[in-house]
């Protein structure tokens, strides 16, 4: 099931507009609609804010080429946009990855 597909399938299962996806992911209307009607994967960042407002691990929404990603850019991503917002479990998570032991 590719990303798209795993987050109608949340929108369905939560009775979820592209609307109320926007407003909670933090994301514009129009660029979820355009995400949605994409064949690529938006950036790791894009991805990271649907699956807070989807209430899923971000990596429940990647297959698996996208699961290769290195952890430089992962890191780096989460650390730019959400520093100063990170939850102590989050930051146990980039650490997982810096030292290679995230699953």
């Amino acid at each position: 099931m590719s990303w798209k597909e795993k987050v109608f399938d949340l929108m369905k299962k939560k009775d979820l507009t592209q609307k109320e996806l926007a407003k909670l992911s933090g994301i514009p209307e129009s660029s979820i609609s355009r995400y949605l009607r994409s064949e690529q994967r938006p950036r790791l960042d894009i991805v990271v804010n649907i699956a807070k407002a989807l209430n899923v691990e971000t990596t429940y929404l990647l297959d698996e080429k996208d699961k290769s990603e290195t952890a430089y850019n992962a890191i780096s991503t989460a650390v730019a946009r959400y520093g100063n917002e990170l939850t102590p479990e989050e930051k146990n998570r980039l650490i997982a990855l810096i030292l290679g032991t995230l699953n």
